[in-house]
């Protein structure tokens, strides 16, 4: 978000005095951002998707491409499973640098679905990377606003995160796939010359027992916490990510039969560490391959009109955008 010199410097001083060597190479990382970010935000390193040629791309929440190929033979609409590098290894990196001032005029005729808060976070507010203090920071972005769009949609507004679960649900801004394609209908269904729709998952929470109405255990709401503390292995992780993108990959397949596109692109923001480096999840400004290489699948879509959502959502009174992020774990 802002420059944060002091903060920073306060936690630096802090690791050091408590001997902290955790803390003290995750507050270096810090300042390695900051200096990373004021060159990409100028030069951003990868493809930005509007110099590919699309009428709908489904951008899927950390997904790594073994991950998409490991599941593709389940699904018709998957033929093969092709990569570009993102622009980004985080979603807040990626909504700074795809939704460029150089891409207006094709902006103005897109729709934008999404169910991660960091798009309200970029377009809406203007904060834009890094979202943890760094000493360091020139950087210079050239961000569109939400203004400059046909259509967006927060999903987080929504007072329906879930189809059956409410009060259940870990947090406010988890959202149920099949939820965030009926927006994508409603959308797809008007006069648009592009849509975007930015899915949760696979990102963790790891949701796709609690969906069908299964309580969702510690281990599920944060896997990668557990991983650390050595009490789950990779073994156990892989499976839990492969179900969560199964999960919205059959919501996928719902909505690839209620929207009239001839080119349809599967991708992500960004890619996962599932135990790569020692690291679980994904960080800004890490040119890590299974977090920068993202999935590039072409599939198409013909309106068969088999669901009907209603075209109205229901706005939550309250949005607050920081609640959800710290909620996440991204604001700490």
């Amino acid at each position: 978000m802002r420059n944060g010199s002091k903060k920073w410097l306060l936690g630096l001083k802090s690791a050091i005095l408590n001997k902290d060597k955790s803390k003290l190479l995750e507050y270096l990382d810090y300042a390695y951002c900051g200096v990373c970010l004021s060159i990409t935000s100028r030069y951003p390193i990868g493809t930005n998707i509007f110099e590919k040629d699309w009428d709908a791309l489904l951008v899927l929440d950390a997904c790594r491409v073994d991950a998409l190929r490991e599941v593709a033979p389940e699904y018709d609409f998957i033929e093969s499973v092709d990569s570009i590098w993102s622009v980004g290894s985080s979603s807040h990196e990626w909504y700074a640098n795809t939704f460029n001032q150089k891409y207006k005029y094709k902006l103005n005729k897109t729709a934008l679905i999404s169910s991660n808060p960091f798009a309200a976070e970029v377009l809406y507010n203007d904060n834009h990377p890094p979202i943890y203090p760094t000493p360091i920071l020139n950087a210079h972005w050239n961000t569109i606003s939400d203004e400059d769009i046909g259509h967006f949609e927060p999903t987080q507004q929504h007072k329906r995160p879930f189809d059956n679960v409410s009060d259940s649900a870990p947090v406010d801004e988890v959202q149920d796939p099949n939820y965030v394609t009926d927006r994508g209908i409603v959308a797809g269904r008007e006069d648009y010359d592009r849509l975007i729709i930015h899915y949760f998952q696979p990102h963790r929470p790891f949701i796709y027992d609690l969906i069908e109405g299964g309580e969702m255990t510690e281990k599920q709401n944060d896997p990668y916490g557990f991983a650390q503390k050595e009490e789950i292995d990779h073994g156990d992780l892989w499976p839990m990510y492969l179900d969560n993108l199964r999960l919205v990959l059959d919501s996928i397949n719902n909505l690839l039969k209620n929207l009239d596109a001839d080119k349809v692109i599967i991708t992500a923001d960004h890619g996962e560490l599932i135990g790569e480096l020692g690291q679980y999840g994904h960080f800004e400004c890490i040119p890590h391959p299974d977090l920068k290489k993202v999935p590039w699948v072409e599939t198409t879509a013909t309106d068969k009109k088999t669901r009907m959502p209603d075209e109205e959502p229901s706005i939550k009174s309250e949005n607050n955008t920081e609640k959800r992020l710290r909620e996440l774990g991204y604001i700490k």
